[in-house]
């Protein structure tokens, strides 16, 4: 009664192969579902960075509104904003509002007369 060498080895490595198929499916099905996770958050980031640049934009205005020499930067930590007002005390001024959220930035400008 002879038994050959080989005997399981072609069991042995189809299970290897299929385990390492499925593992490779399984990586690439990951990277790509954490691929578009992560481009659904900067989306959502770059929505809420432009509705804060609007938000301190309009802060801004209102407060050079109100001081008729505000001139220079403003930061305002709850828009994660700042706002740079050149002031031509001429009855005009420019207010650009830079905001930034988790490395996602929105700009916003207007021009205002006092």
């Amino acid at each position: 009664m002879t038994h050959p060498v080989n005997e399981g080895f072609t069991a042995t490595i189809a299970v290897v192969l299929l385990a390492s198929g499925t593992l490779a499916f399984s990586l690439a099905t990951m990277s790509a579902a954490a691929a578009y996770a992560d481009s659904v958050y900067r989306r959502e980031l770059r929505i809420q960075a432009g509705l804060y640049a609007d938000s301190c934009l309009e802060t801004a205005e209102l407060m050079a509104a109100k001081d008729y020499f505000l001139d220079g930067s403003v930061d305002l930590p709850e828009f994660f904003c700042a706002a740079m007002v050149e002031n031509s005390f001429a009855g005009s001024a420019a207010i650009e509002a830079t905001s930034t959220l988790g490395g996602v930035s929105a700009h916003s400008s207007a021009m205002i007369a006092i």
